[in-house]
């Protein structure tokens, strides 16, 4: 594994109060539009590339700006491919494989000076001027970052060959290998013009014969004995691929080239993410001493979703083969299920600007201690990555909810429940719902479930939301004993409905619901678990609200299909309460 920025402190610069992240060789950042996702690219670009910031890059005009890094991964190989002069500058400040360094910014600073990069002593661990040179040795390990934003200029990353941008790391990475395999054609040619061009040519062309004599003459009116040749510096092998560029041709006029900046801005985010493919495909097999930044802002801006996922794999691939990537994005398709669990949450608000939750590891690590339960948890938790773009999410344990309640919610809301910023999560059991909430509840993530009748007399009293002598528990317990005895269903050892009996638990549960002495112990249930943001059916299951006789897709199909010719209120069997849980579940604006 290469070496890699695994942690960065932001202090006071733009809407970074103070944020604190973790990275890994591949990492995500999600957050809706102004959350600071791009100030943070931003700060770990400055941290890695000295410039003087702008006094509107203070988040508060009084103190200095301060960004901070831990850089991890620093092998005994990886020093050993630095100069010797490199080396010796760095290596007294690692230890354990790691260096920690910031830069800092000073209060009203207008120059190069103002702008100070410390590094830590690990002896102490305070922070120091750096010695003399130790910012090329940092440089030696990770190269001048990469930053692609959103709505830049994409023809000019394409386009124009700098340090920074993906066409100059391209034509970088391919001029080592044309110069290896076709240096000696290559020069041949290129001696061949400055023998014709240049001052010491011995084949210099007539017409610049004449003029150096021409001139010579007149210059020696003046000064005798001096003689004067035009000189035409021409470029060497590196050079020529420093000006290179790309140019675009349709396979309609094939003939004629034009610039990126003459197409659209799908054409150049195209033109720039395959230039990321190709530096990903010709770097798989090297073996690279250093790690470069990556900073990308919405990898997937104008691309086809085909093309988001082949864009996303190479980035991937960059990461295993001497790039660290950190991106934002928007996408889901950016965000894989094996990815998900390290994606960084990225928020925004008036006391802490921009800040960061936990991670959904960090959360489950934090919430559940057991090794396996967390790797269950952990797997189902990152299914859907609808959790990571949700500002409320709701939990819900059947396939009837996730597939109605959508459209259910629409025609109530008039706004589907995207609009809303709203995901119905299927956790697949009831069981897991309580350390869910736990989990996302830790990552500060508003969240909601919706359950069985069953829950409240099971669930809910093993996960502590209620207790087992409940006056209203013991209650229902009684109203089922009579059921039993008058053969209406089978309990188990518990006192609760078992599947085996005349009836199946769930309809166990629907035929105590309907009974009038049920009803209050329900209603005063259900009160009690909204306390804990958890809902219940109140007549056993959503079917029985919505009319439904049973579970399937047919079934959810003609329930769609008749709310589409009649009012909601008109095929709901118990529409009150399907409009409460809609109300219930629609965020506050």
């Amino acid at each position: 594994m290469s070496h890699r920025l695994s942690n960065i402190s932001i202090k006071n610069f733009r809407s970074c109060k103070e944020i604190n992240l973790n990275f890994s060789l591949f990492t995500p950042l999600i957050g809706y539009n102004n959350a600071g996702k791009s100030t943070v690219l931003n700060a770990i670009e400055w941290l890695f590339k000295k410039k003087v910031l702008s006094p509107s890059d203070y988040f508060n005009n009084d103190n200095e700006i301060e960004v901070e890094g831990k850089v991890e991964g620093i092998t005994d190989e990886i020093l050993s491919a630095l100069t010797e002069e490199n080396r010796n500058r760095i290596n007294p400040f690692i230890t354990a494989g790691t260096l920690t360094f910031k830069r800092t910014q000073s209060v009203g600073a207008l120059a190069a000076k103002d702008v100070k990069l410390l590094i830590k002593n690990p002896d102490n661990g305070l922070f120091r001027p750096s010695p003399s040179g130790i910012d090329n040795a940092i440089k030696a390990l990770f190269p001048d970052p990469i930053r692609i934003g959103a709505m830049e200029n994409a023809a000019e990353d394409s386009s124009k060959s700098k340090a920074g941008t993906t066409i100059g790391k391209l034509l970088s990475e391919l001029s080592a290998k044309i110069q290896e395999q076709h240096s000696n054609r290559i020069l041949k040619h290129i001696e061949a013009v400055n023998r014709r061009m240049t001052a010491s040519g011995n084949k210099r062309l007539s017409d610049l014969v004449d003029i150096d004599n021409s001139i010579s003459d007149k210059v020696a009116d003046f000064f005798p004995g001096i003689n004067l040749k035009l000189h035409f510096e021409l470029p060497n092998f590196e050079d020529i691929f420093k000006a290179g560029t790309v140019k675009v041709y349709e396979d309609s006029l094939p003939d004629i080239a034009r610039d990126c900046s003459c197409y659209g801005h799908g054409t150049q985010r195209s033109i720039q993410m395959a230039l990321i493919r190709h530096l990903a495909d010709i770097t798989t097999n090297e073996n690279i001493g250093t790690t470069t930044l990556l900073l990308i802002d919405e990898p997937e801006l104008y691309l086809h979703p085909f093309a988001i996922e082949q864009i996303r794999e190479s980035l991937n691939i960059l990461s295993q083969h001497g790039y660290q990537i950190i991106f934002s994005t928007h996408s889901s398709q950016m965000i894989t299920s094996d990815l998900a669990k390290d994606t960084i949450l990225i928020r925004k608000n008036n006391q802490l600007g921009t800040h960061c939750r936990l991670t959904i590891s960090e959360a489950v690590n934090q919430v559940i201690v057991q090794r396996p339960a967390q790797a269950t948890h952990l797997f189902s938790l990152t299914q859907s990555s609808k959790i990571l773009f949700a500002n409320n999410v709701v939990l819900t344990e059947g396939k009837t909810e996730t597939t109605l309640l959508p459209f259910i919610f629409k025609k109530i809301n008039n706004k589907t429940t995207g609009q809303m910023q709203v995901a119905l999560i299927e956790t697949g059991s009831v069981d897991s719902i309580s350390k869910t909430m736990q989990i996302l509840a830790s990552m500060d993530i508003p969240t909601k479930a919706i359950v069985d009748l069953d829950f409240a007399l099971r669930g809910a009293i093993r996960n502590n939301f209620l207790q087992g002598n409940d006056p209203d528990i013991i209650g229902l317990k009684a109203i089922l004993v009579d059921m039993q005895n008058d053969g209406q269903c089978a309990l188990d050892a518990s006192g609760l409905p078992t599947k085996n009996g005349v009836v199946t638990a769930a309809q166990a549960y629907e035929l105590m619901s309907q009974k009038a002495n049920a009803a209050p112990l329900i209603l005063s249930l259900a009160n009690k678990l909204l306390e804990s943001n958890i809902w219940i059916w109140q007549k056993g299951a959503i079917e029985n609200h919505l009319g439904l006789t049973e579970k399937s897709e047919s079934a959810w199909a003609e329930f769609k299909s008749n709310a589409e010719a009649q009012p909601l209120s008109d095929i709901c069997t118990d529409y009150d309460s399907v409009e409460d849980l809609v109300a219930w579940i629609t965020p506050v604006v």
